[in-house]
């Protein structure tokens, strides 16, 4: 990044101080103001490619989802992951999926997106109850009847959340994802639209 390769360079400012100023850092300062909260877990059914040795971490937002029903579980976590952003941004707009489809998902991003306008949206994709993301740069939602896996492309999701966004992607394997949005970025297809 641009950030890490090149120092700072100090700029006189009218009172004689000298300040810092960063070609990368934005100039200026943008909100956020939609929040997409997607969550994975298929609590109770471990993923095919993920094994876990016993003791092994399962907590998710400091709560244990194997201490009670699946469903009061994964509701109580995904209220708990809101409330944890709700402090950093209390003025946001929050939508939470709990296990959703692909259909789900797109319908929260063109949600997230018209609400936001032009401010930036936060998506929170939380994968650890579903298969590590693909090297093809697929996340996994699931089918209306929670039988199957379904594949859904970062290129995709990014086109649909739009721009200005900021992705977290809490998963296993999660640097897949990265590179696959750096590809798209060398490309030129980051944040366009697809069609068809």
């Amino acid at each position: 990044e641009e950030r890490h390769e090149q120092s700072d360079t100090g700029t006189e400012t009218p009172g004689g101080v000298n300040e810092v100023v960063s070609k990368w850092r934005m100039k200026d300062r943008m909100k956020t103001t939609s929040v997409a909260l997607i969550l994975c877990l298929n609590i109770g059914v471990d993923p095919p490619d993920v094994l876990k040795i016993s003791p092994c971490a399962r907590m998710q937002c400091w709560i244990n989802p194997l201490a009670m029903q699946a469903q009061k579980a994964l509701d109580c976590i995904g209220k708990a992951l809101q409330a944890q952003y709700e402090r950093w941004q209390p003025r946001a707009k929050y939508r939470l999926q709990l296990d959703p489809t692909v259909e789900d998902v797109k319908k929260l991003c063109a949600s997230c997106r018209r609400n936001a306008k032009n401010e930036r949206v936060l998506l929170h994709y939380n994968g650890h109850g579903v298969p590590r993301p693909t090297v093809n740069g697929e996340v996994w939602v699931f089918n209306k009847s929670y039988t199957q896996y379904i594949p859904l492309s970062v290129y995709d999701l990014q086109a649909w959340v739009g721009k200005p966004a900021i992705y977290v992607f809490d998963c296993s394997g999660a640097g897949v994802v990265v590179n696959t949005f750096l590809q798209l970025a060398q490309h030129g297809n980051l944040g366009t639209p697809q069609h068809g």
